[in-house]
C-alpha cells in the first residue's frame, strides 16, 4: 500500500512538472509571432498590426500608437470611427507641458495622394470645439504629442537660480581674494 501511494505521488509530481513546462513554453511561441489583444471582451488571438479587427460584440477596432506628452503612452485600441478627441481621452489626456498646437499624425503607409504626415492643431478644438483640422485615424497610425518648448515659469526659475548661484560664487571668491 505504501509503494502504491509513493508511486501515485511521483506520477502527480511528474505530471505537474510536465504541465508547468508546457504552459511556460506556450506564451513565448505566441509572442514571437505577434502580440495578442488582451482587452476586455476582445479576441484572444494574435492581431495583425495594420488592419481592423472586431471584438466579441462586432465592434470594428484598430490599434493606434501614441507617443510624447500623453498621460498614458503606448499602443491603444479604439473603434474605427474614433477621432483625435476620442484618442486623447483614451490615453488620459495630455500632460501640462504638451503643445496641442503641433500634434502630428504619421501613417504607416501613405494615403493615395502620397501624404504620410499630418499636423493637427488641437488648441482650436480645446478652445471652441473646432474639429476642422482633425484627420481620420487609420490602423497603426502614430500620434505624436510634442512638448511645448516655449518659455515657462519653470524655465525662468532654472535660469534665475543658475545666474544667482554664479553671482554668489563670484562674490565669495572676490571676498576670499581680499
Amino acid at each position: 500500500m505504501k509503494r502504491l501511494a509513493i508511486l501515485i505521488t511521483i506520477q502527480c509530481v511528474l505530471l505537474t512538472t510536465l504541465s508547468f513546462l508546457c504552459f511556460a513554453a506556450e506564451p513565448s511561441k505566441v509572442q514571437e509571432t505577434a502580440p495578442s489583444f488582451k482587452g476586455v471582451n476582445g479576441p484572444s488571438y494574435p492581431l495583425a498590426q495594420d488592419s481592423y479587427f472586431t471584438d466579441d460584440f462586432g465592434n470594428i477596432l484598430m490599434t493606434i500608437n501614441v507617443l510624447g506628452q500623453a498621460n498614458h503612452q503606448g499602443q491603444v485600441i479604439v473603434q474605427e470611427d474614433a477621432d483625435l478627441a476620442t484618442l486623447i481621452t483614451t490615453v488620459g489626456g495630455i500632460t501640462p507641458v504638451a503643445n496641442p498646437k503641433k500634434i502630428i499624425v504619421i501613417r504607416k503607409y501613405p494615403d493615395p495622394d502620397g501624404t504620410q504626415l499630418y499636423k493637427v492643431n488641437m488648441k482650436k478644438f480645446f478652445k471652441n470645439g473646432d474639429r476642422s483640422s482633425f484627420v481620420v485615424l487609420k490602423p497603426n497610425d502614430t500620434v505624436i504629442i510634442p512638448e511645448d518648448n516655449g518659455i515657462s515659469l519653470a524655465t525662468i526659475s532654472s535660469v534665475m537660480s543658475l545666474i544667482s548661484g554664479g553671482f554668489n560664487t563670484y562674490y565669495i571668491l572676490k571676498q576670499l581674494g581680499k
